[in-house]
């Protein structure tokens, strides 16, 4: 049997809505971990990454374990949550064109998968230091991959917020970057969170909270931490 500790939080930051939501579900031994961040500026970020996380975690409580193909399993979740969001926004009055980022992981007898769309991050730790993380669909990452900006430019770089990638809106489903099989050692951590506490903290920063702290606890200063960087321009933080 797996063991594990889990720990949550989502704030509201220096925004009038919390347009970020997240989810856990356990189930058949396995657990899906899943983080959405509801794109401000367009009406509907709310509905998107909630309807988003609620389809997922219904989906995965109802499903034969263990999954036998996760990466295919992850992609078409995702595939079903974008047509999930957009039935959503077609039902309110008026009927809007939600789009949230998000980030999905799996975990099942010692190995652990992932997708996302977005900016919405995965983190994984190896004895406190990153060992793993997704690479945001954004375009200061796409322009960094080109070797037209430097990391350091990207963390003020005036199109810092643009994302390439999002669930919802568009007819067709969007591409999700999958990851490979990763196999688990005792003491792997997982962050998942949106833009709102990695855009502030290094990862390095991350890390050292996560390994000084019990998981609860990490996941609180880590957040108040992101909130105090960021004031008053703080984003919601899950």
């Amino acid at each position: 049997m797996m063991k594990y500790q889990i720990g949550q939080t989502s704030r509201l930051g220096n925004r009038t809505v919390n347009e970020d939501d997240l989810g856990v579900a356990e189930a058949g031994g396995a657990v899906l971990l899943v983080v959405a961040d509801g794109m401000g500026g367009y009406s509907g970020g709310q509905v998107a990454s909630r309807s988003l996380v609620k389809y997922m975690l219904n989906h995965f409580k109802t499903r034969k374990f263990p999954v036998t193909d996760p990466q295919t399993y992850l992609k078409e979740l995702i595939a079903d949550a974008h047509l999930a969001v957009i039935r959503a926004g077609s039902v309110q009055k008026p009927p809007v064109e939600p789009r949230t980022t998000c980030v999905v992981c799996l975990i099942q007898d010692g190995f652990a998968w992932w997708a996302h769309v977005g900016d919405s991050r995965l983190y994984m730790f190896r004895m406190g230091k990153p060992f793993k993380r997704t690479l945001d669909h954004s375009k200061v990452e796409e322009m960094r991959r080109k070797g037209k900006i430097s990391e350091k430019e990207m963390e003020n770089h005036p199109q810092r917020n643009l994302v390439t990638r999002c669930v919802g809106f568009q007819p067709h489903p969007p591409v999700a970057t999958i990851s490979d099989k990763v196999a688990l050692e005792k003491y792997d951590m997982f962050v998942l969170c949106s833009d709102g506490l990695w855009g502030p903290l290094k990862d390095e920063v991350i890390g050292e909270t996560l390994t000084k702290n019990t998981i609860t606890m990490a996941v609180e200063s880590m957040a108040e931490l992101a909130e105090s960087k960021s004031y008053p321009e703080s984003d919601n933080i899950s």
